[in-house]
């Protein structure tokens, strides 16, 4: 019998190599693939919701015949406005010049912030707790400790959240009059907190609304606090019955025609006329969220910058609610006055923008700086309205 010896041979190293190569451009290929298949779909979402959002606002150019005029709310279009560490502007005459030749973060943060002088969100006070006498407003602070002793986490610098002190105007911005505060019936969620928020003299609510007149008699309401305990009293056949009025005043019932297009995209997003907007895939949108804290209302709590260049340590807790892109990145509004037209529209992938009202003099900047502002625009989407 011939036994033959079996000789086994190793992989050479070049051949190691190849192999090697092989895997790694595969795998290169695969990503790339799944990265352009993310952002196919996170473009089709962008567009979709740019089109229901476009279809809202088109009702409400049907109903009052100009397109939403969201107010400045003491932000500027100035790019050139210094903002504090979460992107807020501050005084109008502390300023920065933005350099476009090599912009740098803090450069793009302000580029931004003027991009959301007309912002898409709404912010408002929040400050009812869960099996607490619904007429009873709990202030910011009562509100700090509840958080701090039912919860298991730690509250430690939210105790810093200030005196919610309102007999002069410029110590809080509590309220954000953003899109959604027009698309949205914003008495049936801005309404809470310290009834001195609405009806103190000078107060930045009451510059932003009129006081409506009741429904069934034709009479104003007699003050903001008046229109309020009406909504949030107790449960009784009565108060049903207010309410019930409150939500079919002109301003708000007007909502209910569009309310359809908003429906399962706003983070934040409560029902309104049996339309439930909340975008259950993204709930919670931009600031710092604090979840399953026992007996809050809703559930969930935000914190944002008092205001002010620089002024991080004083915070509120306010909620909000808003429409983010495919992204993950809040949509952009501009409208100037009287109102005729507006531009709807996300920054893409990149998340970069350039203010619109900018581009029309595009030819002023130089060479390299148009570059800059046409990579930063170029993956912009957009819907124009005239």
């Amino acid at each position: 019998m011939n036994c033959f010896k079996s000789r086994r041979r190793g992989f050479t190293l070049i051949e190691l190599l190849i192999v090697t190569v092989v895997i790694v451009t595969l795998m290169g290929i695969v990503f790339r693939l799944a990265g352009v298949g993310g952002d196919s779909r996170a473009k089709s979402k962008t567009q979709a919701r740019l089109q229901r959002l476009e279809n809202a606002v088109s009702g409400y150019y049907a109903a009052y015949g100009s397109y939403p005029p969201v107010p400045l709310q003491g932000r500027s279009q100035d790019i050139n406005v210094k903002v504090d560490g979460l992107g807020v502007q501050g005084s109008v005459s502390d300023t920065r010049n933005v350099s476009l030749t090599s912009p740098s973060a803090e450069d793009k943060k302000q580029i931004e912030a003027a991009c959301r002088a007309q912002p898409i969100g709404v912010v408002f006070p929040f400050y009812m707790i869960e099996g607490s006498n619904s007429e009873k407003k709990n202030n910011a602070q009562e509100l700090v400790t509840a958080l701090a002793s039912e919860s298991r986490q730690r509250f430690t610098y939210l105790n810093n959240v200030g005196s919610l002190r309102l007999g002069r105007e410029d110590e809080a911005t509590l309220f954000q009059f953003g899109l959604l505060s027009f698309l949205l019936p914003r008495y049936l969620f801005m309404l809470e907190g310290d009834p001195a928020m609405y009806d103190t003299r000078h107060s930045q609510w009451d510059k932003n609304n009129q006081l409506p007149c009741r429904i069934d008699t034709g009479r104003p309401y007699e003050s903001w606090e008046d229109m309020q305990r009406k909504i949030y009293k107790g449960m009784s056949s009565n108060a049903k019955k207010e309410s019930f009025l409150i939500q079919n005043l002109a301003s708000q019932s007007v909502c209910a025609r569009w309310m359809p297009n908003l429906e399962g995209i706003i983070s934040g997003g409560l029902e309104f006329y049996g339309v439930d907007t909340g975008d259950h895939e993204a709930p919670y949108l931009m600031g710092t969220v604090y979840t399953a804290a026992p007996n809050v209302y809703h559930g969930w709590l935000r914190t944002f910058s008092r205001g002010g260049y620089n002024n991080e340590s004083s915070r509120y807790l306010l909620n909000g609610m808003t429409v983010a892109d495919g992204w993950g990145h809040e949509f952009y509004y501009y409208s100037a006055p009287p109102f005729q037209s507006y531009q709807l529209w996300s920054a893409g992938a990149n998340g970069c923008t350039f203010p619109p009202w900018l581009m029309e003099n595009l030819d002023s900047y130089s060479p390299k700086e148009q570059a800059t502002i046409t990579g930063w625009t170029n993956d912009d989407i957009k819907h124009l309205a005239n």
